[in-house]
């Protein structure tokens, strides 16, 4: 089984899932340039809005949440569709509500799983380098875990984003992930000729495998934006210009269906 595929929406616009984050009920996505396209208005834009509610929708969930991500390490609960506040993580456990980020390089974390009493809870990281070196990825698991999820038990998805191949960046990146992350963080950065390049994927995953994942629990869609701008947005390609792709997930109410 592939670990990151592409399929049909049932509108002729291709979407990313990850196989094995299927369970009863549970939807997500990764959208791609074939739309909805996020954009970059304010995440509490009514266009926004708009997109979210359509993208919620066809999967077959009530509506969504989603925060205006501001680079840091804020995890929000949301119980509501709609704007949730500042943040780059969000978690719930309401049926018909999923939670939303959008990207246009950093990578995007789902996380969902099942309590010891079989209720769903689920969540998604916006994880871009400041969120990551400030532990976004192990604040969402710590905050599932705090609500009652078994770490062991959840599964994770970390989708197409910049990769190693080709996210650049300075030195005070690495010093700031050597500072925050502490010394192992060294192991994410690689020069090459003359530049100096951040894995966040490898920084992500080995977050999850901290806060408690199983490694096989764990994967990494492995496409990166700027290689693949034909797929999905890419700031670094495009400038002001990109648009924005989303990760979402939820888990459908009894008796609905997607479309």
């Amino acid at each position: 089984m592939n670990g990151f595929v592409l399929v049909d929406d049932g509108q002729g616009r291709r979407r990313g899932v990850f196989p094995h984050l299927a369970a009863p009920a549970l939807v997500h996505a990764v959208t791609t340039r074939d739309g909805p396209d996020l954009g970059d208005e304010p995440s509490h834009h009514p266009t926004h809005a708009v997109a979210a509610g359509a993208l919620a929708v066809a999967l077959g969930l009530d509506g969504a949440a989603w925060a205006f991500q501001v680079h840091g390490d804020a995890v929000l609960h949301a119980d509501v569709a709609g704007y949730a506040g500042p943040g780059d993580a969000l978690w719930t456990d309401r049926p018909g509500l999923g939670v939303m980020a959008r990207s246009a390089d950093c990578p995007l974390v789902l996380v969902a799983g099942e309590r010891p009493d079989g209720t769903g809870i689920w969540g998604v990281a916006h994880a871009s380098w400041r969120s990551t070196v400030q532990g976004i990825t192990a604040r969402l698991v710590a905050d599932l875990a705090l609500a009652g999820a078994d770490p062991s038990r959840l599964r994770a998805g970390i989708a197409p984003s910049a990769g190693p191949c080709c996210y650049e960046v300075g030195e005070e990146v690495r010093d700031r992930a050597l500072k925050d992350l502490g010394p192992g963080a060294a192991a994410f950065f690689r020069e090459r000729e003359g530049s100096l390049h951040f894995d966040l994927w490898a920084a992500n995953r080995a977050q999850l495998r901290g806060a408690g994942l199983r490694d096989e629990a764990i994967v990494t869609a492995g496409l990166c934006s700027l290689c693949r701008n034909d797929l999905f947005f890419s700031y670094r390609r495009e400038g002001a210009a990109a648009g924005r792709y989303a990760a979402v997930i939820g888990v459908v109410r009894s008796g609905r269906v997607a479309g």
